[in-house]
């Protein structure tokens, strides 16, 4: 099972490693960034998971501060 594990984070991290270099060359051969965030955010919709991100960590902070501040009974 180790080794099915392994197998599995060397192709995540081989698919993570030629997307960055897709990137890179994008950038290098003069594209546009935004227009590459665009095309990024449109396929993936990252916006919407950043905004969902942002609000739940916003209510774990919430959450934790008044746990901190409520006296113990």
């Amino acid at each position: 099972m180790k080794r099915g594990w392994k197998v599995i984070l060397i192709i995540v991290l081989a698919a993570v490693l030629l997307g960055a270099v897709c990137v890179a060359v994008g950038l290098v051969t003069g594209a546009d960034s935004n227009r590459i965030l665009g095309v990024l955010d449109e396929h993936y919709n990252f916006t919407a998971y950043l905004t969902a991100y942002r609000q739940y960590a916003g209510d774990v902070a919430d959450a934790l501060l008044e746990a901190w501040q409520t006296p113990a009974a």
